[in-house]
C-alpha cells in the first residue's frame, strides 16, 4: 500500500514540476511530447533553449475558427527570419542584424484531449550557439546597440513577469497539493493507531 500511495504522489509531483518548467538536462523536443498547456511548452522549449545557448520568440498563432480559442503555436529561434529595412533608419540610426534566417523551432497543437502536443521540431540552428551563456548575456551579445537592448530586454521582461505570475500560482497548487497529501497521510496513520489501539482493547477484554 505505501508503494502505490507514495508512487502516486512522486507522479503527480513530476507533472507539477513539468508544469513549473523544472526538466532534466537530458530534455530534448521530440515530436509526440505532450504538454498540459501552451504556457508549459513555452517553459520547456525556453528552459532547452537556455541550456543550448540561444533565444526563442513567440511566433505564428493559430485560432479555432468555431470559437477564436488558440489551438497552435510556433516558438522559434530569435534568429528565424530576415528583418525588413526600415527607411527611416538611414536618417536616425542602423540597427543591428539579428535575424539570419534560423529555421529552428518547435510547432505545438492543442489535441481533442486539451492536450498541447509538439507536431514538428527543428533542432539545427544556421548560427553559432553560446551554452552556459545566461539570457542576459546573449541579448547584450546580439544587440550592441543600446536601443536595441532596451527594446528586447523589455520585452523578456514582459514574458517573465507573467511566467513569474504563472509560477506563483504553481507553487501555491503544490504547496496545496503537498498539505492535501499530508493531511490523507495523516487520517490513514490515525486510522491504523485506532485499530491497533481497538484490537489491544479486545485482547485485554478477552484476557478476563
Amino acid at each position: 500500500m505505501g508503494k502505490g500511495v507514495f508512487g502516486s504522489h512522486a507522479k503527480k509531483m513530476g507533472k507539477m514540476q513539468a508544469r513549473m518548467g523544472i526538466y532534466t538536462h537530458g530534455d530534448e523536443p521530440y515530436v509526440g511530447q505532450e504538454f498540459e498547456s501552451e504556457p508549459e511548452a513555452h517553459a520547456f522549449y525556453n528552459a532547452y533553449a537556455t541550456r543550448l545557448g540561444f533565444i526563442i520568440r513567440v511566433s505564428k498563432l493559430s485560432r479555432s475558427r468555431r470559437d477564436g480559442s488558440a489551438i497552435g503555436r510556433a516558438l522559434v529561434c530569435n534568429k528565424e527570419g530576415f528583418r525588413m529595412p526600415d527607411k527611416r533608419e538611414k536618417i536616425v540610426r542602423q540597427r543591428a542584424e539579428t535575424r539570419v534566417g534560423c529555421r529552428a523551432m518547435i510547432l505545438v497543437r492543442k489535441v481533442s484531449s486539451g492536450k498541447w502536443v509538439i507536431t514538428k521540431f527543428v533542432k539545427e540552428h544556421t548560427h553559432p550557439l553560446y551554452p552556459g551563456k545566461g539570457r542576459k548575456d546573449l541579448i547584450y551579445d546580439q544587440y550592441p546597440n543600446e536601443h536595441d537592448k532596451i527594446r528586447e530586454l523589455t520585452q523578456q521582461l514582459s514574458i517573465e513577469k507573467k511566467k513569474s505570475a504563472t509560477y506563483k500560482r504553481q507553487l501555491e497548487m503544490v504547496f496545496e497539493h503537498i498539505e492535501e497529501h499530508n493531511q490523507s497521510l495523516s487520517k490513514k496513520i490515525q486510522a491504523i493507531v485506532d485499530n491497533v489501539r481497538e484490537m489491544e482493547s479486545k485482547e485485554q477484554q478477552s484476557d478476563r
